[in-house]
């Protein structure tokens, strides 16, 4: 992550445009690849479904209910902002509750269009970004802060997996649900493995003139990001400050989508409905399409009729979940036009 945030190196005056060339070339190419894994992971569900059920279901959504999942996502952007808020002041930045919240609301509703979450830290970043505020210490927060929303999935996933027996739903028949606490903790260590690797280049002696080079830049700030996950690991008690509301922020999650089930009529358990939909969140923070589109579907096509859901009903709430959070993101964006707050 810290690659796309940091400044550029200079680039050949000789060639400035074939020298940036190939990043953009592999930039749209990652888009190219996630947006047809994204169309092909929705083709591949939907055959399982009767489309004109799932129409049907859509059809009959209740405003009521979807406007109630969306309020419950405003409120679970509101306790991430205060968790972000934690992280930054473990990296010695002080932002106010309102500048947190305005740029999350705005990277969130950005992250809707965009390939993967990265994009949206990236936005937040540029959101809060100032002269008197170090891009290194910038990124640690978010990357404390995006380790903990993933590890707290993970144990959030890992409960509601245990949790499935207990409201009926029969997990033996899908042995591979297992994976996705694991997935979750995988993707959650990626930026801290990838901070460790760029550590390894730091220069030993006193940095020279070299020093300036994008490599030791990226060096410098990935063994800034370790010094304070380190710090964090020395001090439990705001390890356990920055995971409480993390579980809380998924329960959440859980639970905006059983309003969504609710409103297309389902009946489903409120306690069911937490942890499957804690389950598909899990599943749609694979990286490999836009938006968590597709894999969310397929996942729950593959999971949901365990609960004695049709698969047609299963595809159809997970599209209105998706189409959920695509609305509150858009309702985010309009903080975009608010003073910043800082």
């Amino acid at each position: 992550m810290t690659a796309d945030l940091l400044p550029p190196p200079a680039l050949d005056a000789q060639s400035p445009t074939t020298a940036a060339r190939p990043s953009r070339r592999r930039r749209w190419g990652g888009f190219a690849v996630k947006l047809a894994v994204t169309v092909a992971a929705l083709v591949i569900a939907l055959p399982d479904a009767d489309g004109r059920a799932v129409a049907s279901r859509l059809a009959a959504a209740e405003p009521g209910w979807i406007a109630l999942a969306i309020a419950i996502v405003l409120v679970q952007t509101v306790v991430s902002a205060h968790r972000w808020r934690r992280a930054a002041r473990a990296t010695g930045i002080r932002l106010r509750t309102r500048t947190a919240l305005r740029a999350l609301l705005v990277a969130n509703g950005l992250g809707q269009a965009l390939p993967a979450s990265i994009g949206t830290d990236a936005a937040r970043l540029a959101l809060i970004r100032r002269p008197d505020r170090p891009m290194t210490a910038l990124v640690s927060g978010v990357v404390l802060d995006r380790a903990a929303g993933l590890t707290g999935l993970a144990i959030a996933a890992a409960a509601a997996l245990a949790l499935l027996p207990r409201i009926g739903v029969h997990a033996e028949a899908a042995p591979e649900l297992g994976l996705l606490p694991v997935a979750a903790a995988v993707i959650g260590l990626a930026p801290v493995l990838a901070a460790a690797l760029l550590a390894r280049r730091r220069p030993t002696r006193q940095p020279g003139p070299s020093a300036t080079t994008r490599k030791a830049r990226l060096a410098a700030g990935a063994g800034r990001i370790l010094d304070d996950l380190a710090r964090l690991g020395r001090r439990p008690r705001l390890a356990w400050r920055l995971l409480a509301p993390t579980l809380f922020v998924h329960a959440l999650t859980g639970l905006a989508f059983w309003a969504v089930a609710r409103a297309l009529g389902l009946d489903l358990d409120p306690l069911a409905g937490i942890a499957l939909g804690i389950l598909l969140a899990t599943a749609a923070t694979l990286p490999i399409a836009i938006a968590g589109w597709g894999v969310r579907e397929g996942a729950a096509v593959a999971l949901l009729p365990l609960a004695g859901l049709s698969a047609a009903d299963a595809f159809a709430v997970s599209i209105a979940f998706g189409l959920m959070l695509l609305a509150a993101g858009i309702a985010g964006l309009a903080a975009w036009l608010l003073p910043a707050g800082d």
